[in-house]
């Protein structure tokens, strides 16, 4: 099994990504706030998460595609980078 890859926002942008990374043979941990959009990613063999921060737990590499992040956002992500 290839890496382990944290995928948060599964939109217009976002679920083509994530299922090619799935076809590619990746292990792939999702979340989006749309429950259906995870499901279908979750029959093709990705893991769900319950929130954006298990899916930075449970993988080696996270990326993030969703519309604008603000201090605000209901996403619930913490924009910070660790050294």
């Amino acid at each position: 099994m290839k890496n382990s890859i944290g995928f948060v926002g599964l939109g217009k942008m976002g679920r083509p990504m994530a299922s090619n990374l799935l076809k590619a043979g990746f292990s792939l941990t999702v979340y989006d706030r749309d429950e259906k959009a995870v499901q279908e990613l979750v029959r093709l063999g990705a893991q769900a998460a319950r929130s954006p921060k298990e899916v930075a737990e449970r993988a080696e590499v996270v990326r993030i595609i969703v519309p604008k992040l603000s201090k605000k956002s209901s996403w619930g992500i913490k924009t910070s980078f660790r050294g």
